[in-house]
């Protein structure tokens, strides 16, 4: 009793807008008001959820502005989406334009906007909404369908896909606007795309020409190629990043050949500059090598940079020299002149490093005052008496000159044995006679020494005259001679006295040296040698045990300092000494192992870079170092060889080559075919090798001379065929012109065409080339122009000849009229050129049925509008929707008649024309509204 009581009571006390009667539920919702969120609220839920139709209108009917529904538009269904259409585009209750606009240029609902588009009551309401509409489907029907013309242009001109386009231009017929630019536009494309295509089989055309120009043989012709393959690549518009970087990698690869070429080409223009001055060269490698010797004998001392210039000299002339006698056949008498120089060089160099092995043996000795060491070591090292000696060595002498006087003082006697013991045993052997001009000359030159202060080589000269002349000479040489030496005497006391202040001095700098702390090692090396040389040059003057005692000291503590660094020294040293020897080891192993093919260029760069290598590594120990120089250079020596060996096997096989050559220059075949094996040949040649380079200048020069005489050839064939090419072309030219200035006026005129055609096919197709393009680009445009006059013409007599069977058609209407009045009469057929015995025959059945029984004319007028058609179809002039079935059966008859044989355009005009004739009786009226249509077929 109470669920009923409770059921009762909600419905009588419920909201009318959920009665249960829809009726009750339009009136109460007509009744809400939306400016209420409660209800607005619910006014939208009757929109979205109640089941009645009219509820839902009414509803819809309270909801009178777009802001208000289009929050719905997502839940709802097509009757809110038709609601906000109506009021959008201008329906019942919508708002003012403008705020439509806004409210539409705010929407991204593409089938709303479309709506709007399409029924909008402003075109630029219409605009608003196609502007954002994006879906490209629903701009094409707009493009197709929309009743405002700028809205379909504005459509239009949005679509740019291609088969946006395609669809444009077959469903836009109510437009002819849209479907001409849909058209353009495509044509446009199709135009660029062509254009595209072009540039880019013109890229690909020159790209693949750049790429086949390093790999083709040589011609003189290649550079030229080159720079126009660069011009017109630079011509054309910029190409994607790939393609341009592969043309820039054939390019390179061009200029590197060409380049090649030419550095080729300039090398033996070198070589041939050097082959004629080849003595001049030597000469001067040898003028240089003795200057370098006698720059060294110049000297008064000589130090380790003299001996490092020489020897720097004599390797630097020494690659010249090897250089050039690589390369050319030096003759013999400059060839011994160089071994002797080399000779005389390397004896100062011997010296030299057996003067470094006794360099510190010398030095202690010095600093002992060890005279007997100090003679020892001075008859080990036999310096040569023409080379200058070192300071280290002059200081020896020095110190042995100085000590002879001082054993003299005690006992007098033994001092003149043992000063005149050698003469005196010479005596019995040699002659005593002397050259007096020669003493007298000798006495000058130790005055000379005396005056500018040289004590070492005056006190040698001293005593090599007193040692000579003792008891020889007359009074006044001698007396000479004794003042002379007392002077030798004073200089050499004067030296002890300014010697003194220099000892202090040099004993005080190495003692500051070995505490300096401040000093790299190399630098602390250097000093210190130069230290100690400046000690030996002072010889035994002003020396004192004290003194000597002090300066060896500090001298050994430095050498403490230095021992890390000369320990180093001494690997670096080792350690070059195992490159050479290691280097040595590869040299011996590839002479030794060397293929009987190898490549004399290859062989040449591991000479060449075995040579760097050897320089990059030193300085090395002087004993092991020069037996290893030794062995590198017989090593080289026989790498030389089988240079040389390669190099002359490769010459026979070129001399093969160009042998061939000149046999294949001396045939008589065909020319272009003997230039390919030319081509071939010179792959070969390139395939080879170089031979040795007088013998390579000497055989490229016989090979590229029957190389030429073939191209030549090959190049006289070539201009032969352009001069027949040019014959042709100048006959074309000839008839092209005479074709322009010919203009028909009659179709008997037709048969000259007719006659330059078949003259065109007798001249050949023209050659392709820009001149050729153009002649057939130009006799196309003319023949062109000529059919088109000639169509003209055609067309001009057929509508003539329309003209008389229009007034013979039109009297047979007339006369068909006349006879359903019960008038028969004959239409006289005309005398003219136009009617022919078919057109007599159709004549004559024409007024053959006039005079039959009346029959009903409605076949007649079928047939006169199917014959229409067919007139249509021969001329493909337009026909409209309701000639589409009569199109078939045309169509079906014309495919039926002409399976015997196909008949030619004129002769089929000519039977539609004569059935045309044949057929009646005719309706006055039918003809009436069929004679337009086929004045209009006959103008089209």
């Amino acid at each position: 009793m109470t669920g009923l009581l409770s059921r009762l009571t909600g419905r009588l006390f419920a909201p009318r807008w959920q009665h249960a009667n829809p009726t009750i539920r339009s009136a109460a919702a007509a009744q809400l008001d939306p400016e209420t969120p409660d209800q607005r609220q619910i006014l939208e839920s009757l929109i979205l959820e109640d089941p009645a139709l009219e509820v839902r209108h009414a509803a819809l009917a309270r909801m009178a502005t777009p802001e208000r529904l289009l929050p719905l538009l997502d839940r709802a269904d097509g009757l809110v989406r038709e609601r906000l259409v109506e009021l959008l585009s201008g329906g019942q209750d919508a708002p003012s334009l403008l705020d439509r606009e806004q409210l539409v240029a705010r929407l991204d609902d593409n089938e709303l906007l479309a709506a709007i588009a399409a029924r909008g009551d402003n075109q630029q309401l219409r605009l608003v909404a196609l502007e954002r509409l994006t879906d490209e489907a629903a701009l094409i029907h707009q493009a197709c369908h929309n009743s405002i013309a700028a809205v379909r242009h504005a459509a239009a001109a949005r679509i740019t896909s291609q088969d946006g386009l395609e669809q444009l231009v077959r469903g836009a017929r109510r437009d002819r606007h849209v479907q001409r630019q849909a058209r353009d536009t495509l044509a446009q494309r199709r135009a660029d795309a062509q254009q595209a295509d072009a540039l880019n089989a013109s890229r690909d055309n020159l790209l693949r020409q750049m790429e086949k120009l390093p790999r083709q043989a040589w011609e003189d012709s290649v550079p030229s190629r080159y720079r126009s393959l660069l011009r017109e690549w630079e011509r054309l518009p910029a190409a994607d990043h790939d393609v341009q970087q592969r043309f820039e990698e054939a390019r390179l690869q061009a200029y590197k050949v060409i380049s090649d070429h030419e550095a080729r080409e300039q090398a033996i223009r070198e070589h041939e500059r050097l082959s004629a001055n080849l003595s001049t060269h030597l000469e001067e490698i040898l003028t240089a090598l003795h200057q370098a010797r006698a720059d060294l004998l110049s000297r008064e001392c000589v130090n380790d940079h003299d001996f490092a210039s020489l020897q720097a000299q004599r390797r630097l002339q020494g690659e010249r020299w090897r250089e050039l006698t690589d390369q050319f056949s030096a003759p013999a008498e400059l060839l011994e002149r160089h071994q002797r120089l080399q000779q005389q060089l390397q004896d100062p160099l011997d010296a030299w490093y057996r003067h470094q092995l006794c360099q510190g043996e010398m030095d202690a000795a010095l600093v002992d005052n060890d005279l007997e060491q100090m003679a020892r070591l001075e008859r080990e090292i036999a310096w040569p008496a023409e080379l200058p000696l070192t300071r280290t060595l002059h200081a020896v002498r020095q110190a042995l000159e100085a000590a002879a006087p001082q054993a003299t003082t005690g006992d007098e006697s033994a001092d003149e044995a043992a000063a005149t013991d050698e003469p005196a045993t010479d005596s019995s052997d040699k002659p005593r006679t002397l050259d007096l001009e020669a003493i007298s000359a000798e006495l000058d030159q130790l005055d000379t020494y005396l005056e500018a202060g040289k004590l070492k080589p005056a006190s040698r000269l001293h005593r090599s005259l007193r040692d000579r002349t003792e008891g020889q000479l007359d009074s006044e040489r001698q007396t000479r001679l004794r003042q002379l030496g007392a002077r030798v005497a004073e200089l050499r006391d004067w030296q002890n006295f300014v010697a003194a202040p220099k000892r202090e001095q040099l004993l005080e700098a190495i003692t500051t040296l070995a505490e300096r702390e401040d000093l790299s090692d190399e630098q602390r090396d250097r000093q210190h040698q130069q230290l100690v040389q400046q000690w030996r040059s002072l010889g035994d003057a002003a020396a004192s045990r004290e003194s000597s005692q002090s300066f060896r000291s500090a001298s050994d503590s430095i050498k403490q300092q230095l021992q890390d660094y000369r320990e180093a020294r001494k690997q670096a040293r080792e350690h070059n000494l195992a490159m050479r020897e290691a280097l040595c080891e590869q040299l011996e192993s590839l002479n030794g192992h060397a293929m009987g093919d190898a490549d004399p260029d290859a062989l040449r760069q591991i000479r060449d870079r075995a040579r760097e290598e050897w320089r990059r590594h030193t300085p090395v120990p002087a004993g092991p170092g020069r037996q290893l120089s030794h062995r590198f250079g017989e090593a080289l020596t026989a790498l030389q060889g089988l240079i040389d060996q390669r190099a002359g096997e490769i010459a026979a096989a070129k001399q093969a080559l160009v042998d061939a050559a000149e046999a294949l220059a001396d045939e008589d075949a065909p020319a272009r075919a003997r230039a390919e094996q030319a081509k071939a040949l010179q792959t070969r040649w390139r395939e080879l090798g170089r031979a040795p380079k007088g013998e390579e200048q000497r055989l490229w020069s016989a090979f590229r001379a029957a190389c030429d005489r073939i191209f030549a050839a090959r190049d006289q064939d070539r201009e032969a065929r352009d001069t027949r090419e040019q014959v042709r072309l100048e006959q074309w030219q000839a008839l092209i012109e005479r074709l322009d200035s010919w203009e028909p006026t009659t179709l008997e005129d037709a048969a000259q065409l007719d006659d330059a055609l078949k003259e065109a096919d007798a001249l050949g197709a023209l050659p392709r080339g820009k001149r050729g393009d153009g002649m057939r680009r130009r006799w196309n445009g003319i023949l062109k122009r000529r059919e088109q006059r000639l169509d003209e013409l055609h067309a001009q007599q057929l509508r003539q000849e329309w003209q008389q069977w229009r007034d013979l058609l039109e009297q047979h209407a007339v006369a068909d009229a006349s006879a359903r009045q019960g008038n028969i009469e004959d239409v006289e057929l005309p005398d003219s050129p136009a009617f022919d015995d078919a057109s007599r025959q159709a004549n004559a059945a024409r007024n053959q049925m006039r005079r039959a029984e009346p029959v009903s004319a409605n076949a007649a007028n079928e047939r006169l509008a199917e014959l229409r058609v067919h007139l249509a179809i021969l001329f493909e002039a337009p026909l409209g929707a309701e000639d589409e079935s009569r199109r078939l059966t045309v169509q079906v008859a014309r495919i039926n008649q002409q399976l015997g044989e196909r008949l030619e355009r004129d002769e089929e005009l000519d039977e539609v024309l004569d059935a045309l004739l044949a057929n009646g009786p005719l309706d006055w009226e039918a003809w009436q509204a069929e004679l337009p249509r086929f004045d209009a077929l006959f103008n089209h």
